[in-house]
């Protein structure tokens, strides 16, 4: 292959705006404690295979364990039809869990997403307030495609 075949993580960016808390809580991660889209990815140009995820247990409440039920923390992509997600893996964060925790996934499918799709984070179930996790998803680019789908337009 002509094509340099690297892999590499990209971190979901939340979705959250500004709030009273400001760029603080943007800063901490995706925001646990609701199961509205907490975070979003999508490539720009290149496709990507998805081959792993990740999520980190950060902010400022992330040097106790946090009590309450396990937070499943479900990924979900736009790649069938528009505007209604599919189901790629959910990613369980345990009861307890401290801070700098990590815990991963690798699917044993083939994911890949496409420039115009994206992938949406969010928990199944809301976490206490203040728990806060970085999600990254582990991508490998598809070159031999590089933009050629046919729902991108060229800008003038």
């Amino acid at each position: 292959m002509a094509y340099t075949h690297s892999k590499y993580e990209v971190e979901i960016v939340p979705a959250q705006g500004a709030t009273a808390a400001g760029a603080t809580a943007v800063m901490n991660g995706l925001d646990l404690a609701v199961t509205t889209v907490a975070g979003v990815w999508g490539p720009g140009f290149v496709p990507h295979i998805i081959r792993g995820a990740g999520l980190v247990r950060v902010g400022a409440q992330a040097t106790g364990a946090f009590g309450g039920a396990p937070v499943g923390v479900r990924f979900e992509g736009d790649i069938s039809t528009p505007g209604t997600p599919t189901h790629l893996f959910t990613i369980s964060l345990p009861s307890g869990a401290h801070g700098h925790t990590s815990i991963y996934h690798r699917p044993t499918y083939y994911i890949e997403l496409k420039p115009g799709m994206q992938c949406e984070v969010h928990a199944t179930t809301a976490a206490t307030a203040g728990v806060y996790a970085k999600a990254m998803l582990y991508v490998e680019p598809r070159w031999e495609e590089p933009g050629n789908v046919t729902t991108m337009q060229a800008a003038t």
